[in-house]
């Protein structure tokens, strides 16, 4: 390995993991580097990325539904079609958050050298933290469900659209509730989730969001009465189905990842961002989730 350092470049030899070697050696492309120095056992490591040539999905090789709903009291809920279900708790998360943002807050009270480079500090074991949690969480979901297609919810612009106080007219509540939305990796997570999905056999594809957790997966009823004081519980008010909120987005987000594997084997193409540029195409979007949620055939695989 070649490291260009102050005094010149130094070539020095190297050692890594056996499976990313081998990798290596059968041609895998060098991406990005990144060169890291852990002071405490003083040892340099050398981050890189690789890009590996994996053999194009098809509908046949994916007959498994799995759907993903992220959010912040749990930051994930993945089920199938079969109902098998992992929850991952975010309790913890948010009271560590909760923990460096008061740490933040008394720091930045100070306003000293050292307590800007404690800052920084700081900054760097919460993202290292998250990145932890996240590759944890894609791991388990990615490897209970091999050679599937995932549905993730696309979130673009999530944020934006979300209505919330800011500012002197939020309560201290609110105020709390922004900076977890803030702090929401939720994309880092679906990146995860995607490349490793692809590595194990998988595919993951983006599909609509919208009444994700409003919406009932048995009846097709959306309506936001349908969660009481925006709680964990749903209470259809047509059929009367009660349920976990979080499970009930993920099993919608199963369905409409079922509408487009069905889509996939009819046209030969995955739509991994479905048109919902205009009102008429989500208007015919959600009539065909719809369907398919009234279709006896979808109900009994869902």
């Amino acid at each position: 390995m070649s490291v260009l350092t102050l005094e010149g470049r130094v070539i020095v030899p190297y050692s890594g993991y056996a499976r990313h070697l081998e990798l290596i050696q059968h041609g895998a492309r060098i991406g990005a580097a990144k060169l890291w120095y852990d002071k405490p056992h003083k040892q340099f490591y050398l981050l890189m990325s690789l890009e590996v040539e994996v053999a194009d999905p098809t509908p046949l090789a994916h007959r498994r539904i799995v759907g993903v709903e992220v959010g912040q009291r749990y930051l994930a809920v993945a089920t199938d079609t079969q109902n098998r279900t992992l929850f991952f708790p975010g309790k913890d998360a948010r009271a560590k958050a909760d923990h460096y943002a008061r740490l933040r807050k008394r720091l930045q009270r100070k306003g000293t050298r050292a307590a800007t480079r404690r800052l920084i500090v700081l900054a760097a074991r919460e993202r290292r933290l998250k990145q932890e949690r996240n590759h944890h969480i894609s791991r388990r979901i990615v490897d209970a469900s091999p050679y599937s297609l995932i549905g993730l919810e696309d979130l673009t612009h999530i944020r934006e659209r979300a209505k919330r106080k800011h500012g002197r007219k939020a309560s201290q509540k609110q105020r709390r509730a922004n900076r977890h939305a803030s702090q929401w990796a939720f994309a880092e997570l679906h990146d995860y989730v995607a490349y490793k999905a692809l590595l194990t056999g998988s595919t993951a594809v983006r599909v609509d969001a919208y009444q994700t957790s409003q919406a009932c997966p048995r009846c097709g009823y959306a309506a936001e009465n349908n969660r009481p004081d925006k709680g964990l519980l749903f209470c259809c008010q047509a059929c009367q189905l009660v349920l976990h909120a979080d499970l009930v987005g993920a099993r919608n987000v199963a369905l409409r990842t079922l509408l487009a594997r069905q889509d996939w084997v009819s046209t030969g193409v995955l739509s991994e961002r479905p048109n919902v540029s205009d009102g008429e195409a989500k208007a015919a979007q959600r009539r065909r989730y719809a369907e398919v949620r009234w279709s006896p055939d979808a109900s009994s695989r869902a």
